[in-house]
């Protein structure tokens, strides 16, 4: 359709009508006029086009959905506007194949986009051969059977057997391909996994799977000592750039739109990389559907650019020239039985670690030196630094336009390079990083940087957002603590703003002061961290153990890890005593959205606004309170001085107490007590509070002391602040909108179980009972 509004009503005269508008007694007085009436033209216009679009689910106004749904005779459901688009628009196809295994899966995606797998678990059931009768068949092809999914046969009735742990590993898994006797026992929340006729389960995969663009991968290469058929060298890759521990996941490739309907399958479903299913040489193995060599435009898990030309490999060719296995490498090529061989890939998807084995020492070096690598984790959702296209950067920033984005690496070469223009005056500085890789940031050879404040400060002359460009998700590695001010203080500086975005903040372990924080100061109108990740501590270690620099504990005590603050911002915005803290008139605001960062020890010099994040101290609701971490307080230990910045809040998870001056919001969770000091004012509203030592503003709708789980308090985890179901029904389904408390509930994971309850009810054959089972 034309878009006429850009038209206007001067420009649809008739031609006749327009000298009249360049008379010299008037002139270009009827455009004037008809200017007059055009923004109310403009929405007449704007009206009628919508009537139009209205007629079709894909784009009418939110208010019509209920309306094209009730020409379907559909029930109405809630959650976010697309979830109901989808539900209408599929509403006649799902009819149409109403009581299938295709159906009830596409019906699952489309109200929740999570990975799902459909199950009739009579299939699952063995039963006795009559002996005239005999089915050793797994009940036929598919879609009449079981789908194979590139499973060796299994027997209807037969013993399962023991000699493939590939085989072995699906055992308890949504793909079980051993039979199993019926169960009558009633689901329950906590094991809803009964094997009966009349049960079918619905297998849930709730976590997101991200995948890292290519980066350089982080790698050694040793001699191995080893002879004969056994790789003389190895190359030793750690998965994560910073060389922690990392759960692999697999990427999900299912298809809703695919005619006919293909059903989930085993080696397509966003979870954990079953070990024993990367061995080559096994009958049910399957690598090829969770690593690859070859090329980049592959959708599996883990993939890996090798210097083909330099190892003598033509990947045309020789299609199987790498062997794979899967073998747990927490001491490498030590700990491996059989022993590494020549051109094999051994891969730990539980540590995130690969292993290739080759015969010289040249061949090691190419892979060490010329290698990429692109992988796949876990995670609840968008809160962190993740590898997802962010909306383009801001059309206007801090009151002004920006000039053109500065690209890193690019038109600069380095993160340091490019924050040398940071101290020039003018419009606001964007610079995007432009790759995954690690740039190590050392302030104090930033052009302009000035020593003050204990360490080298970016002085501002401007705004700057530095942010990750395109599906990104760059690692900045910091020799010493952020610092922020401006490069004169006067009235220019009114809307000074830094913003980052799309980061992934940590400390360079070898020198940074383990005490020190990320962002020691900021002398701004306001400092912004959104979809960021301001590295808490608490990280897995290669032992699966969780990090072990515990400050010293008093005896007896259980010993505490120690989480170095994100963010400190002290009275006084670090300016000494002078003309500089004397004209300093700004009140900074520390923004935190969609983000994960540990203790935040702010003053009251400053507010604070914290959406959609977690902050973690370390101590989760189990933890005692007596040595519980500050998640956010002030920089004083004193009655008075304990209490940070003024704060407001939308759907927040702390892992540690809180001792603020004053708050306000909704939607949070304190695993720990509150403190307010001033709580005669602010309201806080559908929250969960720890069970005793706090002191609360008035709340509304709260949950105080309600019984709180937590999939993982380990930061890194898959499962990270993820709500587990055994919490309590408060915390989980009345918070904000009726959805969850937390960092994650703008994610309406209670809307999609509440739906898909609702839409089971209407499309399940009589006498079949859904099941709902979360595998992640």
């Amino acid at each position: 359709m034309v878009d006429r509004s850009r038209i206007g009503l001067y420009r649809r005269l008739p031609e006749v009508y327009k000298p009249r508008n360049d008379e010299d007694t008037a002139p270009r007085q009827l455009e004037a006029y008809l200017g007059i009436l055009e923004k109310v033209f403009d929405e007449i216009d704007d009206n009628i086009d919508q009537l139009y679009h209205d007629l079709f689910i894909e784009h009418c106004d939110p208010w019509v959905i209920a309306y094209i749904g009730d020409l379907l005779g559909t029930s109405h459901l809630s959650g976010d506007e697309l979830t109901l688009r989808r539900d209408v628009a599929s509403t006649i196809a799902l009819r149409r194949r109403k009581g299938t295994i295709g159906a009830i899966e596409t019906l699952t995606y489309n109200l929740t986009r999570w990975g799902v797998h459909a199950v009739e678990l009579r299939e699952w059931m063995s039963w006795n051969h009559h002996l005239n009768h005999q089915r050793p068949d797994r009940g036929g092809d598919p879609p009449y059977g079981r789908q194979a999914a590139a499973l060796p046969p299994s027997p209807r009735g037969g013993t399962a057997t023991l000699r493939d742990p590939a085989l072995i590993s699906l055992s308890g898994t949504p793909f079980e391909p051993f039979s199993r006797t019926a169960d009558v026992r009633p689901p329950t929340s906590a094991d809803s996994l009964r094997v009966n006729l009349p049960n079918l389960a619905v297998f849930l995969w709730r976590l997101e799977a991200y995948t890292v663009p290519f980066a350089t991968v982080n790698a050694e290469s040793v001699a191995t000592g080893a002879g004969g058929d056994d790789a003389e060298h190895a190359v030793r890759i750690y998965v994560d750039p910073l060389s922690r521990p990392v759960r692999l996941f697999n990427t999900f490739r299912y298809d809703p739109e695919a005619r006919p309907l293909v059903v989930a399958e085993l080696d397509a479903t966003p979870g954990p990389i079953p070990t024993a299913r990367l061995n080559s040489k096994s009958d049910a193995g399957n690598p090829d559907e969770y690593i690859e060599v070859l090329g980049r435009d592959s959708e599996v898990g883990l993939r890996l650019l090798l210097p083909n030309n330099e190892l003598g490999v033509d990947p045309d060719v020789n299609l199987d020239h790498w062997s794979f296995r899967g073998a747990d490498l927490c001491a490498w090529e030590d700990g491996l039985n059989p022993k590494l061989r020549d051109d094999e890939i051994v891969i730990d998807p539980v540590l995130g670690r690969v292993l290739i084995g080759v015969d010289t020492a040249a061949k090691a070096e190419a892979i060490r030196d010329s290698s990429e690598l692109s992988y796949t984790y876990g995670a609840v959702g968008n809160v962190g630094a993740h590898p997802e296209t962010l909306p383009d950067p801001p059309a206007t920033f801090a009151g002004q336009t920006p000039g053109p984005s500065l690209q890193v690496p690019g038109d600069a070469a380095s993160l340091e390079a490019a924050l040398g223009q940071a101290n020039l005056s003018g419009s606001p500085l964007i610079i995007e990083i432009t790759d995954s890789e690690i740039h190590d940031l050392d302030l104090a050879l930033v052009s302009g940087s000035v020593t003050e404040d204990g360490g080298p400060n970016l002085m501002l002359g401007r705004s700057v957002i530095v942010r990750a460009a395109g599906d990104h998700r760059p690692i900045i590695r910091l020799q010493q603590p952020l610092r922020f001010r401006p490069k004169t203080v006067d009235s220019g500086i009114s809307r000074l703003t830094v913003r980052l975005e799309g980061l992934f903040i940590t400390r360079d372990e070898t020198g940074f002061p383990a005490s020190q924080p990320l962002i020691a100061r900021a002398a701004l109108h306001a400092l912004e961290i959104r979809h960021c990740t301001l590295d808490p501590g608490g990280h897995l270690l290669d032992d699966l153990e969780s990090r072990s620099d515990f400050v010293e504990p008093v005896p007896g005590d259980r010993p505490v890890p120690d989480f170095p603050p994100s963010v400190r911002a002290a009275d006084h915005h670090g300016f000494p005593p002078g003309a500089e803290r004397d004209s300093f008139d700004q009140s900074p605001i520390i923004r935190v959205d969609y983000s994960i960062v540990g203790p935040l020890l702010v003053d009251n010099d400053y507010s604070v606004s914290i959406n959609r994040s977690v902050v973690d101290a370390g101590s989760g609701p189990d933890d005692d309170p007596a040595t519980a971490g500050a998640a956010l307080k002030g920089l004083g230990a004193g009655p008075s001085t304990k209490y940070g910045a003024q704060t407001s809040l939308d759907g927040v998870t702390f892992l540690g107490r809180v001792q603020v001056r004053a708050i306000n919001g909704q939607g949070g969770i304190w695993t720990q007590p509150l403190e307010v000091e001033n709580n005669q004012t602010g309201c806080i509203r559908f929250s969960r509070f720890a069970a005793t030592g706090n002191r609360l503003p008035q709340h509304y709708a709260s949950s105080i002391g309600g019984h709180l789980r937590f999939t993982s308090e380990v930061f890194g985890e898959p499962g990270y602040g993820q709500l587990s179901l055994d919490t309590s029904f408060t915390i989980r389904e009345r918070g904000p909108g009726d959805d969850a408390m937390g960092a994650f509930g703008h994610l309406l994971e209670a809307h999609n179980w509440r739906n898909l309850q609702i839409r089971y009810r209407e499309f399940m054959p009589v006498g079949v009972r859904p099941l709902l089972i979360p595998v992640t």
